[in-house]
């Protein structure tokens, strides 16, 4: 077994990455709490994002205190609680950190949106809060719902390209389905060529049988499908496919447009011990996750040889 990443003084968990072709270098960034506030089950509405560098995923240079908490909450911004699971893009003049966040005067202070953070370089400290607020709409769960099984869903933004198209996927919730097996994963397009504005669409992914779809992406295996990944604790996971294992599971298709008509399988389950993964396609598109039981940033050695979808935005210009 590989051995975790772990922060010195802080609990780690989620997290997401650019890669720097030049020096071999991830950049990740990653939520992060104060290490008192886990047993509690408080840390979530405490996390903030940090930032530090692997070449292997087996050791991180943290950096200095100021790094663990490079993007925060702002009481004169609309995201004036905690920050949680994001993705971070190129662009021709810096770089975008896509992020969730909630503000305490709406709904009951636990409805999800997502923002946008800039800097021009990866290593800053500190993330320029843009006023970009995209919040749910269309067929997409507004807020929480009496009786859910878990909370509202508007997160974990992961962008792409196709045939010319900035996408956006994210854990969301139908208006349509029943509470309970309503997780869907969410798809925004673009609008303008304006990172503020995007048009709702449908589902990407649509099964009926998850509470919740969190942190997805999307990859190409090697025979070029799509691979469309999420992750579901397993008491949120309803699927007879599955046999309810949870975990960090998969749906194959050839093309975008049919997620919904096919069936999940696990790439690893909860069981496995780690959650809200990632696959590394620098690293043979090894799975990579948090460790479930003690924080921390790990290695599974499950490869799956997946690729990249295109995330080439560096023809792109941000303005704050």
């Amino acid at each position: 077994m590989f051995p975790s990443m772990r922060h010195p003084h802080r609990h780690v968990w989620d997290f997401w990455y650019y890669f720097d072709s030049e020096s071999k270098l991830f950049h990740v960034f990653y939520l992060n709490a104060d290490q008192i506030l886990v047993s509690a089950d408080k840390h979530h509405f405490a996390a903030c994002v940090g930032h530090g560098t692997t070449s292997d995923f087996i050791r991180m240079e943290w950096g200095d205190d100021e790094d663990y908490s490079v993007l925060t909450s702002s009481k004169e911004h609309w995201a004036n609680t905690s920050i949680w699971s994001g993705d971070i893009i190129k662009v021709s003049n810096g770089f975008l950190l896509f992020y969730t966040s909630r503000n305490r005067e709406q709904d009951d202070g636990m409805t999800q949106n997502i923002g946008i953070a800039y800097s021009e370089s990866l290593s800053t400290s500190c993330w320029k809060l843009s006023p970009t607020r995209i919040q749910p709409g269309y067929s997409y769960l507004p807020k929480n719902s009496l009786g859910d099984l878990s909370t509202h869903a508007w997160r974990d933004p992961f962008l792409f390209r196709e045939n010319n198209q900035i996408y956006m996927l994210l854990s969301a919730k139908s208006i349509d389905d029943p509470i309970g097996r309503n997780g869907v994963i969410g798809c925004l397009r673009l609008k303008d060529n304006n990172f503020g504005e995007w048009e709702y669409l449908e589902p990407i992914a649509k099964p009926c049988c998850y509470s919740e779809m969190e942190v997805p992406q999307l990859y190409k295996d090697p025979q070029g499908n799509y691979e469309l990944v999420f992750s579901s604790w397993a008491r949120n996971d309803f699927s007879a496919m599955t046999r309810k294992a949870g975990g960090f599971q998969g749906l194959t298709a050839s093309n975008l447009n049919d997620f919904s008509n096919k069936k999940p399988h696990v790439l690893m389950a909860e069981k496995s011990g780690l959650y809200a993964c990632r696959i590394i396609p620098e690293m043979d598109g090894e799975i990579v996750g948090f460790d479930i039981q003690d924080g921390g940033i790990r290695r599974s050695g499950v490869k799956t040889n997946f690729q990249h979808v295109d995330r080439n935005f560096t023809d792109f210009t941000f303005e704050m």
